[in-house]
């Protein structure tokens, strides 16, 4: 069997120009058939603008021409032109391109005309026709405000089509709907992609089989990807050369740059200076390599790559410099927080391996280290990593210019004395037996972020209170203690987590500026009620996590609402033992959009929401919890989006009415009993039967 597909490839060969292939389109037909109807609805006569978004190889331009060569496209359109706008575009040659799709022949009188007489001799063939114009890979807005007037709106139907890389586009243009974003093809997706890339017959031998799925699969379902690593196995039906391909795919594609470099070039010469920087420093990160978002934004700060930009803070600068490189698909998003903030990102190898040359050529970061056999050219120095890891003392002349010292993944005996004269450090992420820093800590005059892990409890030594330029102390685990006794204000900070409540009465008013708030520690008061410090202080508070370390025999009573900051965002708690009657307390806080109940947050059996709404609430979560029974309706969360429920194992069912509000797009249940299980699944049926296809449910029993 396998010699007789050889064969049949070889008569195709010499059948068919070997050089004439197929482009391949496998797995858009979803795309390709939701674009289709998008194009062709009759339901509206207006002009409209659709738009296809996605990274760089990912198949835009090849759907759209899928889409271009419809049989339907071509039989309700009366005229379809077809253009490539590219990064740096002339209008004239837009025009032009335009109308060359309609005239083979362009006169040279044409070619003399001037814009003006150019766009008006195009709005006159429109007129009154219905027309498809399609603009492969648009990059920048101005391109079509240029030439939108030429395209007249005469109520029949005709549909302008956009390629490109800025998933934003769709907003600049004001298209009919958001851009419909690719995505990264599937394994079985990139498997057929490649079959049909190599085969012609489709079929690949059995002999080759393994080998090529090995191929396909290190392709990262980017079609640019499986294009080149097809190029080099095309007509070569050796087990061998297979089996290399297999084994140094990654070293073959990325050793000629010539194959991909040109197009991410072109979206990389397109960033905005400030932008670059923090493309580049993406190679800092191995490949692969998924990026906790806040660690990404934090280095940004650390480096000073982030700049002040009008009264916004340098986080919030930064987490829309990552938005921006996102909607301009340079960089994936893995996995997206509850609140449908992005927490993980990555860039495609074949991005990475640009950011490594670019950097490179640019001389962006010229130390080079090397950190845990990966490459890291923030990190730290590996040899200074062992030196830790051995206990033994370093020579701190070596790494005075240090900004980023991260050793969290080294487990030490303690924390270092030495780190504490680098002067220069920025970020600093230790994990440590004994974590506790000793009073020189304040030597680190320029620390921003100090990162702890501990297998104990930490105490954070009064000289804290002279890091001015401390905005981060992120201790991962623990009841930790911090030093009082110096009247300084930290008004830089943002972030103070895992902090005993005990030693934490009096500090708030030294840290007015405070975004992030764990506490760690009793918070049970001898009367059964639920107590912590006051924070009404913290007027710029967002989020606030409260886990409680001791036991109390009865079901506790929540606290007055007014305790609670005004503009608190994001509420967790754990282990607090509330009466599920006391919820009604959470429901009062007027911009609590994230409320996560974990292990014990409230015990019994029976939650009734009552009349309860929580106004603006967008995520609820409800994790190892003993809830048997819960009756609530859509009014009780009027704007809920996302409803988790991870581990009740006693739910009997999430409440049916839930699915009737209007905004909840994902139910997840997961680790719960079958019913509740079926309950989400009966919910989804119920909506699609009364038209709502949106709402998206995940349901996985407890096995």
């Amino acid at each position: 069997m396998d010699d007789l597909l050889v064969s049949c490839e070889r008569l195709c060969d010499v059948r068919y120009n070997s050089n004439v292939e197929e482009e391949a389109v496998a797995g858009f037909d979803a795309e390709a058939e939701t674009l289709l109807d998008q194009l062709t609805a009759t339901s509206t006569k207006k002009l409209q603008i659709i738009s296809i978004a996605g990274m760089a190889g990912l198949g835009k331009t090849t759907l759209a021409r899928k889409l271009f060569n419809d049989p339907l496209v071509e039989y309700m359109f009366d005229f379809r032109a077809w253009t490539c706008v590219s990064q740096v575009y002339v209008k004239k040659d837009l025009l032009l391109g335009i109308l060359s799709s309609f005239n083979n022949d362009l006169t040279e009188e044409m070619y003399k005309m001037s814009d003006k007489q150019l766009g008006e001799k195009l709005y006159r063939f429109f007129k009154g026709r219905k027309y498809l114009v399609v603009l492969d890979d648009i990059w920048d807005s101005k391109a079509w405000n240029d030439i939108s007037m030429y395209f007249p709106d005469d109520q029949t139907g005709s549909r302008v089509l956009f390629t490109s890389r800025d998933i934003d586009m769709s907003l600049h243009v004001h298209a009919a709907r958001p851009a419909h974003v690719l995505r990264l093809r599937t394994q079985d997706e990139s498997w057929d992609i490649f079959m049909k890339k190599v085969f012609r017959t489709g079929r690949c031998p059995r002999h080759l089989e393994e080998h090529g799925k090995v191929i396909s699969r290190k392709c990262e379902g980017l079609p640019l990807a499986i294009v080149i690593a097809t190029g080099l196995l095309k007509n070569n039906w050796s087990l061998d050369w297979w089996s290399y391909i297999a084994e140094s795919l990654n070293s073959v594609i990325l050793g000629d740059p010539s194959q991909y470099m040109g197009s991410v070039a072109l979206s990389y010469n397109h960033l905005p200076p400030h932008l670059r920087p923090c493309f580049l420093y993406l190679a800092a990160f191995p490949e692969d390599y998924e990026i906790h978002v806040k660690k990404l934004i934090w280095l940004w700060i650390a480096q000073g790559i982030i700049h002040q930009t009008g009264s916004k803070i340098l986080e919030d600068v930064a987490e829309d410099l990552l938005m921006d490189l996102i909607k301009r698909s340079l960089v994936m998003t893995p996995k997206i927080r509850a609140d449908g903030r992005v927490k993980t990102c990555r860039v495609h190898d074949i991005l990475h391996d640009f950011c490594l040359r670019k950097a490179k050529e640019e001389n962006f970061l010229p130390n080079n280290y090397r950190y845990d056999k990966i490459s890291s050219m923030l990190f730290s120095p590996s040899e200074l990593g062992k030196v830790l890891l051995e206990g033994r003392s370093f020579c701190i002349d070596l790494y005075k210019a240090l900004k980023v010292l991260d050793v969290a993944s080294i487990p030490i005996s303690s924390f270092p004395c030495e780190a504490t004269q680098l002067i220069n450090l920025r970020y600093l992420a230790i994990q440590a037996h004994e974590g506790s820093p000793q009073e020189s800590i304040s030597n680190l005059i320029n620390l921003q972020m100090l990162i702890i892990l501990s297998r104990k409890n930490i105490l954070i030594p009064k000289s804290i209170w002279n890091m001015v330029n401390l905005r981060h102390l992120y201790i991962k685990s623990g009841e930790n203690l911090i030093e009082d006794g110096c009247p300084s204000i930290l008004t830089s900070l943002q972030t103070l987590s895992h902090v005993s409540p005990r030693t934490c009465q009096d500090i708030f008013s030294r840290t007015p500026n405070l975004r992030k708030l764990g506490f760690c520690g009793p918070l049970i008061s001898s009367h059964g009620d639920l107590e912590f410090p006051n924070i009404v202080s913290l007027k710029r508070l967002q989020k606030l996590k409260l886990l409680n370390t001791i036991v109390f025999p009865e079901a506790t009573r929540s606290c007055n609402p007014l305790m609670f900051p005004e503009k608190l965002k994001k509420l967790t708690l754990s282990n607090t033992g509330l009466d599920w009657e006391e919820m009604w307390t959470f429901a009062w806080l007027p911009n609590l959009e994230v409320l996560k109940l974990k292990f014990h947050a409230c015990i019994g059996e029976r939650w009734e929401a009552g009349d309860a709404e929580f106004q603006r609430l967008k995520v609820l979560s409800l994790q190892d919890l003993d809830i048997r029974e819960w009756i609530s309706s859509s009014d009780n969360f009027p704007r809920l989006q996302r409803l988790v429920v991870h581990r009740c194992l006693k739910l009997n069912a999430i409440p049916s009415d839930l699915g009737k509000i209007l905004t909840l797009d994902v139910i997840e249940v997961s680790g719960c009993s079958i019913s509740a299980h079926e309950s989400a699944l009966k919910i989804k049926k119920e909506q699609e039967s009364d038209g709502n296809n949106f709402l998206k449910v995940h349901a996985k029993p407890e096995l």
